[in-house]
């Protein structure tokens, strides 16, 4: 079991490249989306992503949830290269290490209701009793703030704030250790990116460890503990979010700052 404040998952001077085509027969070069970066997520915290477009925020987080591989350092859960793990430490690291997407859509089948959608982890990792199942469904449904009916519904049913929160059930649906959510609530109204934030505070305090990637300085100094600042695909700067946006060292940081219309709560 991991001991809250160990390390959980860590980066080791991990780069990753892609690869561009300016023409159909031009062999492409590569460009680096990360250029050795270091940096360790303690269990039980909550790391902030931040950085403009194209600073290599979502491709961190693809590399932590293992759909993408470093071409070169090391992607460590609990001390251990995640690309030796065997098989049946493959599926127990899936299922602690979640993702919630921007875009529900992306992880919700359109053709399956949400009580299917929800039931198929549950059935994988914990579960194939259908009352122990019912139950999980109505807890987690309960936590995300929908009622139980709405289970026998699709996707399209649901609005776009509703639809994110049934993508946060799915991934806190098998118990995991670890939630990562990219740009969570950027395509979503501004009075139902307060509730999804809301919801997102709330499972710190049930002890799960966030990873929030954000382009937004306001959400991540109001949400996270610990700050990360890429730029280019490089770690501009990284430490306790309150020390770094009081006093940040790096001219990166100084100018996200300065065109921020971010509020920095100190008392979080």
């Amino acid at each position: 079991m991991q001991n809250k404040g160990s390390n959980i998952l860590s980066l080791e001077q991990v780069s990753k490249y892609f690869y561009t085509s300016s023409g159909f027969f031009s062999h492409g070069k590569h460009f680096a989306a990360l250029d050795n970066v270091t940096f360790s997520v303690k269990s039980g915290s909550s790391l902030g992503i931040v950085g403009e477009s194209g600073s290599g925020k979502t491709t961190i987080a693809r590399l932590m949830c293992n759909i993408y591989q470093a071409d070169k350092g090391r992607v460590l859960y609990c001390g251990k290269d995640i690309s030796t793990l065997s098989k049946t430490e493959k599926q127990e690291y899936i299922k602690n290490v979640q993702m919630v997407f921007q875009d529900p859509n992306n992880t919700l089948n359109p053709k399956l209701t949400i009580k299917s959608a929800l039931s198929d982890g549950i059935k994988q990792h914990i579960t194939k009793d259908k009352n122990e199942i019912q139950a999980y469904l109505e807890h987690f449904m309960g936590m995300v703030g929908l009622p139980c009916e709405y289970l026998e519904r699709y996707p399209h049913e649901f609005s776009g704030g509703q639809r994110q929160r049934i993508s946060i059930a799915r991934a806190l649906s098998i118990n995991p250790k670890v939630i990562i959510a990219d740009e969570p609530v950027s395509s979503l109204d501004v009075s139902v990116q307060a509730q999804i934030l809301n919801l997102m505070k709330s499972l710190q305090k049930n002890g799960i460890t966030l990873i929030l990637i954000s382009h937004s300085l306001a959400v991540v100094s109001n949400l996270c503990e610990n700050i990360a600042v890429m730029q280019k695909g490089a770690l501009a700067e990284y430490g306790k979010t309150l020390e770094v946006l009081s006093n940040p060292k790096s001219e990166y940081t100084k100018s996200l700052l300065a065109s921020s219309s971010y509020t920095f709560m100190k008392n979080n």
